[in-house]
């Protein structure tokens, strides 16, 4: 069986063997990539989604428009970029009304204003079903990668977690609701995503990688050990859950561990750094507001473990991975 990880390795093989993407960086595959331009770098990134699988029931056209805009603001966000432009292409059945596809454009254009890039275009076509796509250009002097974990490294986490797997239960899976959903609902439904912090890493030479959580913690640990080579492990009491999602998952007898270790969507910045920058980067994340903590550390060696009361254990790879069942 097929599933995203898959397909991705066969694609960057096949382009490895025909002698090509090696005029970007990082080596390796990553969700962006990035071309040296004098002194700095332009780093590109794309996300695309489908009316089938990627909006949720009751999710507004304006609410999709903007998912499709934040995917990518967060992949820059996780590069340290700050996002100058987007190309949109839109495919639109004949079934779609102009005030549904200005709604889309809504969505889109709200958040190029919130995280102050342009709209430079796109492309218009016809489908069976309403499919977008975006191709989005930033700028940064210091690019942060996945492959850049060292042994020694903390790891470090942006927030806190479990409110979207909290919203996805309740929506997909008709869960008991809490008196206060705000939060959960917005992780769904108006997600944001961690510009500043990424801008301010990607600054400091003792912040060594990043990536985000568009995938879910449990992928994105798993992403950063295979591209570093290297062994990840998360301290359990460590994990930042919001208080939302331990109620959410109280309500419904569920374990609030796994909503905050393997939900999708959740936006966050996961990214490791040098011991002697933590006092650092906490001091600056304390200026702007955002809430870090340090989750676990970086050993030589391969895999990603959970540390506990009885010790380690291996950490299951789920999150978010296409086609997978």
């Amino acid at each position: 069986m097929l599933d995203e990880l898959k397909i991705i390795n066969e694609i960057w093989n096949l382009i490895r063997e025909k002698g090509l993407g090696y005029s970007v960086v990082p080596s390796s595959f990553d969700d962006a990539c990035a071309l040296p331009i004098g002194d700095s770098f332009l780093v590109f990134t794309n996300d695309g989604i489908s009316e089938s699988t990627d909006r949720l029931p009751n999710m507004t056209w304006y609410e999709f428009g903007w998912r499709l805009a934040i995917s990518c603001v967060s992949d820059l966000a996780a590069k340290g970029a700050r996002p100058l432009g987007f190309l949109v292409s839109l495919n639109v059945t004949r079934r779609l009304d102009m005030k549904s596809i200005l709604e889309i454009y809504k969505g889109i254009a709200d958040c190029a204003k919130e995280y102050g890039f342009d709209i430079w275009g796109g492309d218009i076509g016809e489908s069976k079903e309403v499919v977008i796509d975006g191709f989005m250009v930033g700028v940064t002097k210091r690019p942060l990668w996945r492959n850049g974990v060292r042994p020694g490294d903390l790891i470090a986490i942006s927030g806190e977690l479990g409110l979207t797997g909290a919203a996805f239960h309740y929506i997909l899976q008709g869960g008991t609701g809490i008196s206060d959903m705000r939060r959960i609902y917005e992780a769904a439904y108006r997600p944001k995503a961690r510009l500043k912090l990424g801008m301010l890493l990607s600054e400091l030479d003792g912040v060594h990688s990043a990536i985000d959580l568009s995938d879910g913690l449990s992928r994105s640990l798993h992403e950063m050990a295979r591209a570093s080579n290297v062994k990840l492990i998360v301290r359990e009491r460590s994990i930042p859950i919001a208080k939302e999602a331990l109620e959410y998952a109280k309500a419904n007898s569920l374990d609030p561990l796994s909503l905050a270790l393997h939900a999708g969507e959740e936006y966050e910045l996961l990214f490791t750094l040098e011991p002697s920058c933590w006092k650092q980067v906490r001091d600056l994340c304390n200026k702007i507001g955002v809430r870090v903590t340090v989750i676990g550390y970086v050993e030589k060696g391969y895999g990603v473990y959970l540390e506990g009361k009885e010790g380690l254990r291996p950490l299951e790879e789920k999150g978010w991975i296409h086609l997978r069942e």
